[in-house]
C-alpha cells in the first residue's frame, strides 16, 4: 500500500507550530570491575531532537559548477523546474527525479492489516525541494553553463537545444587552481581564477562570494558541494592541519599541503553553511 503523507503519534514526540521535538531514550549496559568481578549495571540516557518544520529558502553553490557534474545537475533540475520533454530515438521523454534517493525512494513504515504500508522519503520530514534549489557556484574555467553542458555531452540533443536559453544565463564564479592537488589535464581549462597565491585571501573571497549570493536571493541556508575534480591525498601533518587551530594558521601562512578542498570547506563553515 502506498501513502502520500506520514504522521507519527508518539508519547515521545511532539508537533509544535515550528518544530518537531522527538524523544529517544537508548538503554546501554555498562561494565564497572570490582574485586575482579564483572558487574553489569544498565542505564538509560535521553536524548531530544528538534526539526525545524519552516522549510528555509535554500540556495545551493557548487564547487566545479562548469565540469560534467555540474553542468548536469542544473540541467536536470532545469528541466525538471519547466516540465520539458525531448525527442530520442526511443520516443518522448519527461524530465523526472528518478534516481534521485530522497525525491523517488519510499521507505516501508509498517503494517495496515498484514498489507506493507510504504510512504516517499520525502514525506518524512520536512526536505527543501530541488526545484526551489537557488543555484550557483565557481569553476576554474570561464564558459557558462550551456557551453559546459554541450562539452560534458550527457543530455540529449534535443533536451540541450531547449535548456540552451537558460543554461546560457549561468557563469560559474572565478575559482582557486592548485596544481598539485588536481590532474594536470586541467591546466588547460583554467582560465577563470581568483587572483594570487595567498590562501588565506582565497577563502575570505569565497566567504564574500557565499555572503552576497545568500543576500542578492533573500536566502536563509546555503549549501556547499564539491563537484569538481578529484583532489590527490592530503597528508596530514602534526601541527599543519591536524587541529582546527593548526589548520587556520596554515591556510594564513598558504602552506602547500592546504588544498582548495580545505579552503572551500574551512569558508563555508566559518559563513554557517
Amino acid at each position: 500500500m502506498f501513502v502520500e503523507s506520514f504522521q507519527v503519534t508518539s508519547p515521545n514526540l511532539t508537533y509544535g507550530p515550528d518544530s518537531i521535538t522527538s524523544n529517544y531514550t537508548y538503554t546501554g549496559t555498562e561494565i564497572q570491575v570490582e574485586n575482579g568481578t564483572a558487574v553489569a549495571v544498565p542505564y538509560n540516557r535521553t536524548f531530544s531532537f528538534v526539526t525545524q518544520t519552516k522549510v528555509p529558502k535554500t540556495g545551493l553553490m557548487l564547487v566545479g559548477w562548469g565540469g560534467n557534474n555540474g553542468a548536469t545537475v542544473t540541467g536536470g533540475m532545469i528541466a525538471n523546474k519547466e516540465g520539458i520533454t525531448w525527442r530520442t530515438k526511443n520516443g518522448v521523454m519527461q524530465a523526472n527525479y528518478y534516481g534521485s534517493i530522497v525525491m523517488s525512494s519510499t521507505v516501508c513504515v509498517g503494517q495496515f492489516k498484514g498489507e506493507d504500508v510504504y510512504v516517499p522519503m520525502n514525506s518524512m520530514l520536512p526536505m527543501v525541494h530541488p526545484n526551489d534549489l537557488v543555484v550557483d557556484g565557481w569553476d576554474i574555467n570561464s564558459s557558462d553553463l550551456a557551453e559546459a553542458m554541450r562539452r560534458s555531452k550527457v543530455f540529449d540533443y534535443d533536451l540541450q537545444r531547449q535548456l540552451e536559453s537558460h543554461m546560457a544565463k549561468l557563469k560559474p564564479k572565478p575559482s582557486i587552481y592548485y596544481p598539485d592537488f588536481i590532474a594536470a589535464n586541467q591546466e588547460d581549462r583554467a582560465n577563470h581564477l581568483i587572483p594570487g597565491n595567498d590562501k588565506w585571501e582565497h577563502l575570505e573571497h569565497i566567504r564574500r562570494d557565499i555572503r552576497d549570493f545568500k543576500e542578492k536571493n533573500g536566502l536563509e541556508r546555503v549549501i556547499v558541494l564539491w563537484t569538481a575534480n578529484t583532489e590527490r591525498f592530503a597528508e596530514i601533518i602534526e601541527g599543519v592541519n591536524d587541529t582546527a587551530e593548526n589548520l587556520i594558521k596554515s591556510i594564513k601562512s598558504s602552506h602547500p599541503e592546504v588544498s582548495p578542498s580545505t579552503v572551500f570547506a574551512v569558508a563555508s563553515i566559518m559563513e554557517g553553511c
